[in-house]
């Protein structure tokens, strides 16, 4: 007699944070009322394991959350200075909502498609002030795909102390809030220098590991 075929529930890929990593962000998230963004750096070795969150000069509100672009490519210049490569520190998007919903908003939707829709991969990550997390990986193929993550804070892994007048002093640097009547757009300028320079320094990567 035939069994009927059971399907085993797939598990989620999971997007993992350094404790340090996650308490930086939770801090961030809490410092002011409005929303933050940040660039999630990865371990070189897994890339879905953010080991920092790093911000850069933004004007930001309650709904979103400006990028001034000469900062961004300033951050991806250090980086590469330090031997990271772009897709350690340009892949993962992470920003914080002030209300109870981590889902994407039309705004954050359209940014991630426009500003990451190049990379052959990306995600976007929300932390909302409840706690509540969304999580999603974009990959770029001839068949496009979209996977839901869930999040997690791997204990397994080392991890510094927290330091919260750091963050504070990184807070004060980088983040400005934006007067209601402002309505620019995050990422602004469709043609930022970052957008052009991660996307030019990643086909130069491919061209240099072309054979001859």
């Amino acid at each position: 007699m035939l069994r009927p075929l059971r399907t085993r529930a797939r598990r989620r890929p999971v997007l993992r944070f350094a404790p340090d990593a996650w308490a930086k962000l939770v801090a961030l998230r809490d410092f002011g009322p409005t929303e933050i963004g940040a660039f999630g750096i990865a371990d070189a070795a897994d890339p879905l394991a953010v080991v920092d969150v790093r911000l850069v000069t933004q004007r930001c509100d309650a709904a979103r959350v400006e990028f001034a672009d000469e900062a961004v490519a300033d951050l991806f210049d250090r980086l590469v200075d330090a031997g990271r490569r772009p897709e350690e520190f340009a892949r993962i998007w992470i920003h914080t909502h002030p209300g109870n919903s981590p889902a994407p908003s039309v705004v954050d939707e359209e940014t991630f498609a426009r500003v990451f829709g190049r990379c052959d991969w990306a995600v976007m990550a929300i932390l909302a002030r409840s706690g509540a997390t969304s999580a999603r990986l974009r990959v770029r193929s001839v068949v496009p795909l979209e996977v839901e993550l869930a999040t997690a804070v791997d204990f397994g892994r080392p991890f510094a102390a927290s330091d919260l007048a750091a963050w504070r002093a990184e807070y004060r640097a980088c983040v400005s809030p934006r007067a209601p009547a402002d309505r620019g757009s995050p990422f602004a300028d469709p043609g930022a220098p970052w957008d052009d320079w991660t996307w030019n320094r990643a086909h130069e990567e491919d061209r240099d590991e072309l054979p001859a």
